[in-house]
């Protein structure tokens, strides 16, 4: 599923509301050593709340197609009145099963895989040939191959040797300019979020000059891979540098909110200021921690409520994470998800910048 889609249904499921707790949110852990406690896990949720057989009875008959799938994570959303069914497989990772039911659907835990996974292209490159990929939520889903066409050897000297360097040049830098543009059509088209750039000293110079300014603010340089890296090198590499560069860029953000807070200028801290910024529809950004102190799951597998350490999980529980991430998703607000949660501790656990100031 495209970025662009998933955020789309992400921002459809914020809008739906019951007048009643009926909403059956359903995330399950689909890798190998969680595939087989599937069946048990609904049927045990399914006995606690048998008031919703129906909606579990619908997933029940889903799974016997989705399982089949390679997806690492299915996330379901049903309700009967109003009527809801949504099912998203997605290769993202969440840490064990969990049930949720509410008067609306459940979304921190599908705009957390949305923000930890967003797409991002990889790309391979020297002076004669490059390999573009773009990866989204863990999995590869479009590779691009552009490849220079070698000007003839030529054992010659003088004017004729220099003719031979002239073409060569031209050749690099139209092929250099080919991949530029693949790369920009990757930005536009599937919307990546960041570049990671694996060159040689003689490629880098040259791709960076036909690059846009937007290109190049989130552009990464990648060490450790040369063009004939197998694609699951590839792929590792470059989603450890993303994480890296995720982890730096959350400080970042963490960093403009307490600076323009500090400065009395367009942010907020706080839970009371910023759940009240996201009412008024001011917020721009909001950065919330990416692991809760406490769950929020009606039903939840083992060990998935002493998931993350100390340092990660933040000062909030999931219900009021849940309510700050549907409330900026009602109003088309980014939401930053900090993986380290103590960088948090100076927002007091939560802030966000605004579009505009009461």
């Amino acid at each position: 599923m495209a970025t662009e889609a998933l955020d789309e249904v992400i921002d459809r499921l914020a809008e739906f509301e019951s007048d009643i707790p009926t909403v059956l949110s359903v995330y399950l852990d689909l890798r190998p050593d969680s595939r087989a406690n599937v069946k048990s896990f609904l049927e045990s949720a399914a006995k606690e709340h048998e008031d919703l057989h129906a909606d579990f009875d619908r997933i029940h008959e889903h799974l016997k197609a989705a399982l089949a799938g390679p997806a690492r994570t299915l996330a379901l959303f049903s309700s009967t009145d109003p009527p809801l069914f949504e099912s998203l497989a997605l290769e993202g990772e969440i840490d064990g099963h969990r049930a949720y039911i509410d008067r609306e659907p459940h979304l921190f835990p599908l705009a957390r895989l949305a923000d930890q996974y967003s797409s991002y292209a990889a790309l391979l490159v020297n002076t004669n040939s490059a390999r573009l990929y773009v990866f989204e939520a863990g999995a590869a889903q479009r590779q691009q191959t552009v490849r220079n066409k070698k000007g003839k050897r030529v054992s010659a000297g003088g004017w004729s040797q220099a003719r031979y360097q002239r073409r060569l040049e031209n050749l690099q830098q139209k092929h250099i300019k080919e991949v530029a543009a693949a790369v920009e059509r990757a930005i536009t088209e599937d919307h990546v979020t960041r570049v990671l750039v694996a060159a040689d000293d003689v490629a880098m110079p040259l791709l960076q000059e036909e690059l846009s300014s937007r290109a190049k603010e989130i552009l990464v340089k990648v060490s450790g891979l040369d063009i004939k890296a197998p694609d699951a090198e590839v792929y590792r590499v470059t989603l450890d540098a993303f994480r890296e560069a995720d982890i730096q860029s959350d400080s970042e953000w963490v960093a403009h909110v307490q600076n323009a807070y500090r400065a009395h200028s367009l942010a907020t801290i706080g839970l009371a200021g910023v759940k009240a910024a996201l009412e008024r529809g001011q917020v721009d950004r909001l950065l919330v921690p990416a692991i809760p102190a406490a769950s929020a799951a009606n039903q939840q597998a083992a060990g998935v409520e002493s998931s993350g350490t100390k340092e990660q999980r933040g000062q909030l529980e999931e219900s009021v994470v849940e309510e700050l991430v549907t409330l900026a998703r009602r109003t088309d607000a980014s939401i930053t998800f900090i993986e380290e949660a103590q960088m948090l501790e100076p927002l007091k656990g939560v802030g966000a910048t605004l579009r505009f100031r009461v």
